[in-house]
């Protein structure tokens, strides 16, 4: 391989949380690279059908500042993104969410175009396959469909969504048992909607008796019929296939993605004759791959619980925010069990680090966490500013030689605000 194999900073996954972790860094003067099993970055949120990020708001104002803020807000400019504050969630409309509505397509270019002028480098259709540190450097073995070779780096973060790199360096995971495991998704998306029709019939109330309905007559296999408009389109995603697996498992998890894809065409048949501003539509995209809720989770210095949430503690090393309740998409019941919870919670730094490793760090849902708060902190805009602070303390421990496991909590928090502050200012966003 050509070019320069030594880093600062290799991130393992270019979903949202290691983008924003290697944007994060890439500004803060790393050398950083991205190694990444698709050809763009934004993983689920980008690739996966999902066109709206839940909890990017709190009491009907967005909530993220930083990158996380600066790529909203941008796709809000170009018409490709919307805020919906306080919308009910089709398995309970008694669960209000803010959410930021967006096309994935535009999430892509976005992210790439800031990871690119930031300076950050890409390895696409490459996975690691192997990794290692030592007192002074990390190591990794990366596979391409046309070649197997070696990266060097300071620190290494995993934000692989399954703690797969943790995992080949020996570090200590937790899965949840199978039988146990969340629901999975298929999404797809439905063009030649009648978009003013479809939403005075998502106002008026009759969406419950209509899950209902498609529920007993087995065209839905589970309780939830979720339309997504999305912006600057007649189009809007549709979250609704169930699917039970082990994902871990590759014939399991094939059968299930093809379980879920049979789905489609009864429900696009029942909607059109149950939805009004559907009768016209087309499948016009279907994910290329399940939507695994769950996660294998390192064992971290601190396991994040749901007292915690509840208690809106105030970590001395606290990296990130959140405001999502805790959902449970229950494998037996194929029911939502939500929990509410009172404000925006905390997550702190050490349920980041695993143990036993010193200059490596995870970034994304593989944090350690016991599995309701789990349910609460999985989904995308918090890992987002979990991934975005995790790449500032990598430059952090750079700047003062230190491995990641050694950063003080006191100068961590005092770094991180002022990081946070700075992309305010520059962003002209007060």
């Amino acid at each position: 391989m050509k070019g320069e194999k030594r880093y600062n900073l290799l991130i393992a996954g270019g979903g949202t949380a290691g983008t924003l972790c290697a944007i994060a860094a890439a500004r803060s003067g790393m050398k950083t690279a991205v190694i990444e099993r698709n050809a763009y970055l934004g993983g689920m949120a980008a690739g996966a059908g999902l066109t709206e990020m839940n909890a990017a708001g709190f009491q009907g104002k967005p909530l993220y500042k930083g990158i996380v803020d600066e790529i909203f807000r941008e796709m809000i400019d170009s018409g490709h993104a919307q805020y919906h504050f306080a919308v009910p969630m089709s398995s309970n409309p008694d669960v209000k969410v803010d959410r930021l509505r967006y096309d994935p397509e535009i999430l892509k270019i976005i992210l790439e175009e800031k990871a690119l002028s930031a300076g950050v480098e890409f390895y696409y259709e490459t996975e690691v396959c192997a990794g290692s540190e030592d007192a002074d450097k990390c190591q990794v073995t990366v596979r391409s469909r046309y070649e197997t070779f070696e990266l060097e780096s300071d620190y290494l973060v995993d934000a692989t969504g399954n703690a797969d790199l943790v995992r080949m360096m020996g570090g200590e995971t937790v899965r949840e048992e199978q039988g146990k495991l969340l629901t999975a998704t298929l999404m797809f998306r439905l063009s030649g909607i009648d978009i003013e029709r479809l939403q005075a019939f998502l106002q008026s109330g009759k969406l419950s008796a209509v899950i209902q309905k498609g529920y007993q007559e087995g065209a839905l296999k589970g309780r939830i019929l979720a339309f997504t408009p999305i912006p600057g389109s007649p189009d809007v995603s549709l979250n609704v296939t169930r699917a039970d697996c082990d994902y871990e498992d590759a014939r399991a998890y094939s059968q299930a993605a093809a379980y879920a894809r049979s789905q489609i065409l009864p429900v696009c048949r029942f909607i059109k004759e149950n939805v009004p501003g559907t009768e016209n539509c087309y499948i016009s995209s279907i994910s290329p791959f399940l939507g695994i809720r769950d996660a294998r989770r390192i064992r971290g210095k601190y396991m994040l619980t749901i007292e915690d949430l509840e208690n809106m503690t105030d970590f001395e090393d606290s990296i990130a925010v959140g405001c999502y309740p805790m959902d449970i998409h229950d494998p037996v019941t194929k029911a939502v069990i939500w929990k509410m919870l009172p404000g925006v919670y905390h997550i702190p730094y050490r349920s980041v680090v695993p143990e036993k490793l010193h200059r490596t760090i995870v970034a994304g849902k593989c944090l350690s966490a016991e599995k309701k708060a789990f349910g609460a902190v999985r989904v995308m805009p918090i890992m987002m500013n979990v991934g975005e602070s995790v790449g500032y303390a990598a430059a952090l421990a750079k700047k003062e030689g230190k491995c990641l496991d050694e950063l003080d909590a006191g100068i961590l928090r005092k770094w991180l605000a002022e990081k946070y502050e700075t992309v305010r200012q520059e962003d002209g966003h007060e």
